[in-house]
């Protein structure tokens, strides 16, 4: 990660003064498992931030204006999700080089940028950082990040669409924009609109009972996979790289986290539907993942690590505050 921000005040100041001099906002497609990761980064080092929620499709018109900032990551488009957007509060001209590519700001929109970009800047002694400063494991750490994100994030989501749009009553699928998820404009529109929002994301996500079924396999081979690796660590607490919680673990834990029945309840950032509102065949398979090694390791990064909003936090609303 080569984006910076510098501090605005003279002299060494402390992480919380760093914090204070800029403000966070993040765009977010609320219950995607790909935004938990850059909410949680920010919730673990306690900066205030304002999120911008918004249903799948919805996110598009409010995003359109920011879709030539940041670079997405590979395969996603301009109006991808998360958007992290750092803003001094006040600037001067000595500080603008240092502020990325818009002058007096940075912007990025995929998440695992961002947890590198936050872990940087805001780690402190004590907040842990989510990386190593031993070369090896941080090189394991990101290469355990891009697993995830590859073989993890989009059959997941592949998975999570086939259940939700598919094989579950309108109701569950139209709720997902309820529970103070979003705005009320957007929930009713969602609501309304669902049986066509829901035809464009099986049609352009492919999902299918056939795309459906092997995106179920590869997640079951993977959290096997990921139990071999933690079976196979050192004396000590069970995480993925040394004894210590990193990103590795926060991106597992983001990414399978709806696998295992994690919910709003258990820290999750945002509402979605309980284990028992699925199908029996989609509940077999929760109890499956969560027996294994892998999902006790998703249920104990949640407990131990996920925590709250950070303070000072915010939900952020246009149109009257319903969008």
């Amino acid at each position: 990660m080569t984006v910076e921000i510098s501090s605005n005040s003279s002299g060494k100041s402390s992480d919380g003064d760093k914090k204070a001099q800029f403000s966070f906002s993040l765009r977010t497609i609320v219950f995607s498992h790909f935004n938990e990761k850059a909410r949680w980064a920010l919730d673990y080092y306690q900066i205030p931030y304002i999120e911008h929620r918004y249903m799948p499709l919805c996110h598009m018109p409010s995003m359109f204006k920011y879709r030539s900032q940041g670079t997405p990551a590979p395969g996603s488009s301009n109006f991808a999700t998360p958007f992290l957007m750092v803003t001094p509060k006040t600037t001067d001209d000595s500080s603008d080089k240092n502020q990325g590519k818009n002058g007096n700001k940075v912007t990025l929109n995929d998440s695992t940028a961002i947890v590198e970009f936050l872990s940087e800047q805001f780690a402190t002694p004590s907040t842990d950082s989510l990386y190593s400063n031993d070369s090896a494991a941080n090189a394991r750490i990101v290469s355990l990040e891009d697993r995830f994100d590859t073989m993890l994030g989009p059959h997941v989501r592949r998975y999570f669409y086939n259940e939700v749009l598919l094989h579950s009553p309108k109701a569950i699928g139209q709720s997902l924009g309820q529970h103070d998820n979003v705005g009320r404009l957007q929930a009713w529109i969602w609501m309304v609109f669902y049986s066509m929002f829901a035809w464009i994301l099986v049609r352009f996500l492919r999902v299918n009972e056939i795309s459906a079924a092997r995106s179920k396999d590869i997640i079951k081979r993977e959290f096997e996979h990921i139990s071999r690796v933690l079976e196979s660590g050192p004396p000590g607490p069970a995480y993925l790289v040394g004894n210590q919680f990193t990103a590795a673990d926060m991106v597992l834990a983001s990414l399978g986290g709806i696998l295992v029945g994690v919910t709003n309840e258990d820290g999750f950032g945002a509402w979605v539907p309980r284990l028992a509102q699925f199908r029996p065949e989609a509940q077999a398979f929760c109890a499956e993942l969560r027996a294994t090694t892998a999902g006790q390791h998703i249920l104990e990064c949640y407990k131990l690590h996920r925590g709250g909003k950070a303070p000072g936090s915010s939900y952020g609303y246009s149109f009257f505050g319903l969008w």
